[in-house]
């Protein structure tokens, strides 16, 4: 493992960090994930320390392909605040992220706490209340290529998010197939399924709540879990709008301020 003063000079390199101000990737100066979930975690401190209120998590690479493109074998995750949440229908002016993207997601909220052990699906499964279709809006810290380990480190690229109407779990709902539909600039660009997300969004919890576990944390409830995305993620642009929308399970809509 890297020193701990190290891993801190790493860390401090990236809070100073953003899209505007990208640096090179850090993956060659530390020894793996562990490392960069380490770097993760000295910076979520810090920023609670400083005020910041942690909302939850959001998961990325849920697809084979994603996990190979960035040379990982499984998905990872970062921390999202509430000085990141944008409300429906909102214009995000350009000051806010350099290289915003846009992906449609399933978020998960909870309605009890899960504790940093071991426990079964089941019970993972009966800790959420509600969910949400959403969009995310990762803008990352690097400069030139950067792999999982690099995303990791930077929590996962997390900058931006939008919630739609909360839905609460019943009998009949059946997470794993929901369909997306993917609107920019009211053009249909894109579908998917929320079968995309590791077969459903459920998975996902029950491996973040395994892979916080083994890290010694847990989650809480009221806590919201962004669960990858059902679409082809897009590059955003100054004027774009988009509009993911779930025929019967609502919707959630952003734009991007133009710079003309």
């Amino acid at each position: 493992m890297t020193e701990e003063n190290e891993l801190r000079n790493i860390a401090k390199k990236l809070r100073n960090a953003n899209g505007f101000s990208p640096i090179p990737a850090i993956h060659d100066e530390i020894n793996g994930p562990e490392d960069a979930y380490k770097i993760q975690k000295i910076n979520r401190e810090i920023w609670v320390t400083e005020g910041r209120h942690e909302t939850g998590f959001k998961v990325a690479f849920t697809t084979p392909e994603a996990q190979k493109i960035f040379g990982t074998n499984e998905p990872v995750y970062g921390s999202l605040f509430a000085d990141m949440s944008f409300p429906t229908c909102h214009e995000i002016p350009p000051t806010k992220m350099a290289r915003p993207k846009l992906e449609g997601e399933i978020v998960l909220e909870l309605g009890k706490d899960l504790p940093a052990k071991k426990i079964s699906n089941e019970k993972v499964i009966s800790s959420v209340n509600a969910f949400y279709v959403a969009l995310e809006i990762p803008d990352g810290s690097f400069i030139g290529e950067f792999n999982a380990v690099d995303m990791i480190a930077d929590n996962a690229a997390a900058a931006g998010y939008v919630l739609g109407d909360r839905q609460l779990i019943t009998h009949d709902t059946n997470l794993a197939a929901l369909s997306m539909e993917m609107r920019q600039n009211s053009k249909l660009v894109s579908t998917g399924n929320s079968s995309a997300c590791m077969g459903n969004p459920m998975n996902v919890l029950i491996w973040l709540q395994s892979a916080l576990a083994k890290r010694n944390e847990g989650l809480k409830a009221g806590q919201i879990i962004y669960c990858g995305s059902l679409v082809p993620i897009i590059q955003a642009q100054p004027g774009d709008s988009f509009h993911a929308i779930v025929d019967g399970s609502g919707s959630a809509s952003c734009s991007f301020t133009s710079t003309s």
